[in-house]
């Protein structure tokens, strides 16, 4: 009887990754800041891919805020978006880094949807 159940489990998980996936799509084309909780950390990401591999959605993004303070240095992340949580869109904008490269191989499995330069 755990199995009508375990799919319902498993549609919600999926229905809750496309929502995550549309949410970033969006802030790629706008150039919008995420907010979004990470292993137990509320931070603020500025996405620059969003990517597939072996299956998993993946999104490339900066860190621009964790826990309240900026990171001592901007770099890209990769972040599985399994593990992000509490994904909504900032009222901040953000303008690329300029050494974000979408034809980076690392992506060549499956890109979704990169930042417009």
């Amino acid at each position: 009887m755990t199995a009508p159940a375990q799919d319902g489990a498993a549609a919600a998980a999926e229905e809750a990754r496309a929502t995550i996936s549309d949410i970033i799509r969006f802030a790629l084309m706008q150039r919008i800041c995420l907010s979004v909780r990470y292993n137990n950390m509320d931070m603020v990401l500025a996405p620059h891919m969003l990517w597939t591999r072996h299956g998993d959605l993946h999104v490339d993004a900066v860190t621009v805020e964790r826990a309240g303070s900026a990171p001592k240095v901007f770099k890209i992340g990769t972040f599985k978006l399994a593990g992000l949580g509490n994904v909504a869109l900032t009222s901040r904008t953000f303008v690329p880094q300029p050494d974000f490269n979408p034809s980076d191989p690392k992506y060549a499995e499956a890109p979704i949807g990169s930042v417009a330069r």
